[in-house]
């Protein structure tokens, strides 16, 4: 393997950090985008009315069983 000097480093690091920060820049742009789509426009005023979230019969018999296969799987799925 071949060992790069100082200056060829510094320009590997340069290109890793122009394309990070490149994905940076695009991605706060994307979620610019989808924060206007879903209707904020500035922090005082938000335009998405919030519910309250309630857990009806379903929700609570999913959790159960969930909680039931969980704890089989720790139980009997180690051996």
């Amino acid at each position: 393997m071949e060992k790069l000097g100082i200056k060829k480093s510094l320009q590997v690091w340069l290109v890793v950090v122009e394309k990070l920060f490149e994905n940076l820049l695009m991605r706060a742009e994307e979620i610019a985008i989808a924060m206007e789509v879903r209707g904020f426009i500035s922090p005082n005023k938000h335009q998405v009315e919030w519910h309250q979230l309630r857990l009806i019969r379903g929700d609570w018999l999913a959790l159960g069983l969930l909680i039931v296969f969980w704890y089989g799987r720790l139980m009997w799925g180690n051996s």
